[in-house]
């Protein structure tokens, strides 16, 4: 699918999604997040199958799994579905599109929350590439994960065990 016939992204909502948005909202505010986070993972994953992998309905179900992975303590999980998200829409909309620089964001959010090293460099490796396409290396986020990552990586064990310390603005994140 071209970006010139990509499908627009849905104001609300599709009734037929509802009752099932609804009952994950429900398991978020009673706190069963790891629920949640099942939910949505099959949301996604029926969604993929029946209306395809690049529908914006699948699209947003992936946004709600890393929403909902990271409210259950997934933060690299949360990262890459972001990831993956933000390059599937790159995939349909135009590049400057709303979407593709949020789950971007959301990923840099999340992402600033794993604290296992070899997470945050498989995860972080991801995430610049994308930060990269989406931003350029003039953006505040790109040298801040490049910072990060090569302080991970470095002989220093003292500065890799700072620079994995959680931090950052996860709760912004916003699926």
């Amino acid at each position: 699918m071209s970006p010139a016939t990509a499908l627009p992204v849905p104001a609300t909502v599709p009734e037929f999604l509802a009752p099932r948005i609804e009952s994950l909202r429900q398991m978020l505010r009673a706190g069963r997040c790891e629920e949640a986070l099942t939910a949505a993972r099959t949301l996604s994953e029926e969604l993929a199958e029946s209306h395809g992998p690049l529908h914006n309905y699948t699209l947003h179900a992936f946004e709600l799994v890393a929403f909902c992975a990271q409210l259950a303590g997934h933060p690299a999980m949360a990262t890459e579905v972001s990831v993956y998200a933000a390059g599937a829409w790159q995939r349909v909309v135009d590049a400057e599109h709303s979407q593709i620089r949020r789950q971007a964001r959301n990923g840099a959010a999340s992402w600033l929350t794993v604290t296992n090293a070899h997470d945050a460099v498989r995860t972080g490796t991801s995430l610049l590439a994308l930060l990269q396409s989406v931003y350029g290396k003039d953006h505040p986020s790109t040298p801040f994960v490049e910072r990060r990552l090569n302080a991970i990586t470095g002989a220093d064990q003292e500065t890799a065990r700072n620079a994995l310390r959680a931090s950052g603005p996860a709760l912004l994140i916003k699926p």
